[in-house]
């Protein structure tokens, strides 16, 4: 009688396995980062506009990067001024904004916004009020046991006439892939750290913004191996970057939590008030 054996794997159909599932993941991520890329930012306004809100005309500055990714502020202020379109508000296109701030105040780069009070950028564009942002973070990390894709960010919207400051938000937002349990937890224990303290402390115009220190994840997604985790998140960036799509599902949904705190603007109505309505005499 022939004693029972124990099934033994084969390695190679295993290691086949592995792929294919990794491969099935990867693609699936990339999936949805593309069809995060969908334009939907600009839609129609979801909320009613206010009458009583005295801030119409806006421009959104350049952004002030803390990062060093060349690319990040350019997408993400794209971003805000497409979605703050959708809160009843005319905002100055992008490239008007820069065109004129080059030719008439030498202003290029969200650093150099600062040096100067926005009651002169808001005359000199002609608005009622200017947009500041705060890049913090725009990048991800690999590491194998914690790999991260972050974007953080702070915006406040300064009325052009007096100088204050009218709304302000920040939030940042996390998606990570975790090799093993270990990485499982190591998400969970991620905490606001010492450095990143001290990065807000040192911009003056974002160390006051409600929400700057927070962050949300979008997505934790943990995989049997570290080396399968590693390969994931370096697919996911190498095919994003390929397609243009690079951090935008963290990046929308950032944005989205933003904006949606932004108080709404008067819309047409405000083109009404202004309307001088002419009274027939009577005969």
């Amino acid at each position: 009688m022939k004693g029972r054996q124990g099934a033994s794997r084969d390695p190679a159909v295993t290691t086949s396995a592995t792929r294919r599932r990794v491969l099935l993941l990867l693609l699936s991520l990339v999936f949805l980062a593309t069809a995060c890329a969908t334009p939907y930012r600009a839609a129609r306004p979801s909320v009613r506009p206010n009458p009583f809100n005295p801030v119409y005309t806006v421009a959104v500055l350049p952004m002030y990067n803390a990062t060093n990714d060349v690319g990040g502020p350019r997408e993400v202020r794209k971003g805000f001024h497409e979605m703050m379109q959708g809160r009843h508000y005319s905002v100055m296109p992008l490239e008007v904004v820069d065109q004129i701030l080059l030719e008439q105040m030498g202003i290029t780069l969200g650093d150099q916004a600062e040096l100067t009070t926005p009651e002169e950028i808001g005359r000199t564009l002609g608005v009622d009020a200017v947009v500041y942002g705060y890049l913090l973070y725009f990048d991800d990390i690999t590491t194998g046991v914690y790999n991260v894709k972050q974007v953080k960010a702070g915006f406040k919207l300064v009325d052009a006439r007096t100088g204050a400051t009218v709304w302000s938000k920040g939030l940042g937002v996390k998606s990570v892939i975790a090799g093993s349990a270990v990485g499982v937890g190591v998400t969970a224990l991620k905490e606001l750290t010492a450095s990143e303290k001290e990065l807000i402390e040192a911009i003056e115009g974002a160390r006051d913004i409600p929400g700057i220190e927070d962050w949300r994840y979008i997505r934790v997604l943990g995989t049997e191996k570290i080396e399968e985790a590693a390969v994931l998140s370096l697919g996911e960036m190498v095919f994003t970057k390929l397609l243009g799509v690079h951090l935008r599902p963290e990046t929308d949904a950032m944005l989205g939590g933003i904006v949606s705190t932004l108080p709404a603007g008067p819309g047409s109505s405000r083109l009404l008030r202004e309307t001088p309505v002419e009274i027939p005499e009577r005969e």
